[in-house]
């Protein structure tokens, strides 16, 4: 996961690159919900790019250093990698709604308006919900 999570970092960190310094992208619908996409895919390919460096270092398992902080910090964020997907869902909504039902930019950016604190409750309250449940700890899933 080290070198494929490096690359995906890349990828997502030059989609970023690409729509954030310029104002005409950040104003189309498309281009927020790409952007999007990219911060919650780099995020979650930086953790698949540590690992196992955060699990515990008594675990036994090959090259873990960290400790039980590092490794609830880990999982946390992977399980909060479900925006993603999400927004992958928003795209093809974006899609549909403008290709097939010829739906207009002002017309998709009312819909988008509860779009985004959607995703965000969806994908914080799973992750913050595995915090108290103790769903990070070292279970060799992440």
């Amino acid at each position: 996961p080290k070198v494929t999570g490096v690359l995906s970092m890349t990828g997502s960190g030059l989609i970023i690159y690409d729509i954030l310094p310029n104002r005409k992208k950040r104003k189309k619908t498309y281009f927020r919900i790409m952007c999007a996409m990219s911060i919650f895919d780099f995020v979650t390919s930086f953790m698949y790019a540590l690992s196992t460096w955060p699990i515990p270092a008594e675990s036994g398992v090959l090259y873990a250093s960290g400790t039980e902080g590092t490794c609830i910090f880990q999982g946390f964020f992977i399980q909060l990698s479900l925006a993603a997907p999400l927004y992958n869902l928003s795209l093809a909504i974006y899609y549909l709604l403008f290709i097939t039902y010829q739906w207009k930019e002002r017309e998709i950016k009312k819909l988008e308006r509860f779009l985004h604190p959607a995703i965000m409750v969806i994908a914080f309250g799973i992750a913050i919900a595995g915090l108290p449940l103790r769903l990070y700890n070292n279970s060799n899933v992440w």
